[in-house]
């Protein structure tokens, strides 16, 4: 079933350039390492935007660039794309925000280097240019590469939409905490969601716990990844766990972008929170047997095809 929610979604989030690095071997540290690279367009909110556009949604992305040709390259990517980046704003004299992320032989992330000055120097009234003429969106998306003062910021001008937001990772995902009794629905992972809760990493906490204490914030749904073992979910009704789909793995980098999407493509259709979690494991499963951070197999036909093998 060929389906495309009649919706409009913001998109709040960065816009980098992805430098990854695939080793023929398991790592050996302090040494040099053969292998291969790729570079190519990322940042989770244009990721996000990125698999929403491919799902027929229609989306405009509000991101930050710099000045330099690694910008002009994002631009390029984004157009080419149909990512609309009409009110997107150009900082001047600065530099392309950039994650570099080295792959260990089982294509998971081993080590990544965010170099993201240009977002962490922002203040909130560098959003104002994003107001002019601000449209009515159905759905909000905000990452924590945002910091607290700009999620509160665009908080306030959220009108009826409905709020989204990915944690990104785990000492950025504290910036979340003074929104979250805004959100309409929360993706996290485990560790982010200890330190949203300010738990420690190895506290042996139930997953399911953990959606709770979120919950009681005042989220109304959310869903943490747990990796090899799928994703627990909640809301006011019930908690519940589903098993992830079986793929073969070629990188895990953009994996919770791609969930990300899966879940407000669900949501679109009006589908139960259970269905929106298998929905975000479909996408995800499509995203991880690609080498980029977005696979250009993302579009609706072959999400529906990989829900069919749950």
């Amino acid at each position: 079933m060929n389906q495309k929610p009649s919706v409009k979604v913001a998109v709040f989030g960065a816009s980098n350039v992805d430098i990854m690095g695939f080793p023929h071997q398991p790592l050996l540290y302090g040494d040099a390492n053969v292998g291969t690279s790729v570079t190519m367009p990322g940042g989770v909110g244009r990721n996000i935007a990125e698999n929403l556009t491919r799902l027929g949604l229609q989306v405009e992305l509000f991101s930050f660039f710099g000045t330099d040709p690694l910008s002009d390259y994002l631009k390029t990517s984004c157009a080419a794309l149909g990512i609309s980046i009409g009110r997107c704003t150009t900082i001047s004299n600065a530099t392309t925000a950039t994650f570099l992320a080295v792959m260990d032989h089982q294509n998971d992330l081993a080590l990544g280097i965010s170099a993201m000055d240009l977002y962490e120097n922002l203040k909130p009234e560098d959003l104002n240019s994003f107001w002019n003429h601000f449209p009515d969106f159905d759905y909000i998306v905000l990452e924590t590469n945002f910091h607290s003062e700009l999620l509160q910021e665009i908080v306030r001008h959220k009108g009826k939409a409905k709020l989204v937001l990915d944690t990104v990772s785990g000492k950025k995902a504290m910036r979340a905490e003074a929104v979250l009794s805004d959100l309409y629905l929360l993706k996290t992972n485990l560790l982010e969601a200890k330190m949203l809760l300010h738990k420690s990493p190895d506290d042996n906490l139930q997953p399911a716990s953990l959606v709770q204490q979120l919950l009681d914030k005042g989220v109304e749904h959310v869903c943490i990844t747990l990796g090899k073992e799928g994703v627990v979910f909640g809301n006011s009704l019930h908690i519940a766990q589903l098993a992830p789909i079986p793929s073969k793995i070629v990188n895990t980098v953009g994996a919770g972008d791609s969930f990300v999407a899966g879940l407000i493509y669900a949501d679109a259709l009006g589908l139960n929170l259970a269905d929106l979690a298998r929905h975000g494991m479909a996408a995800a499963a499509i995203t991880v047997q690609h080498h980029g951070a977005v696979s250009p197999h993302m579009h609706v036909e072959n999400l529906n095809k990989t829900l069919e093998t749950t």
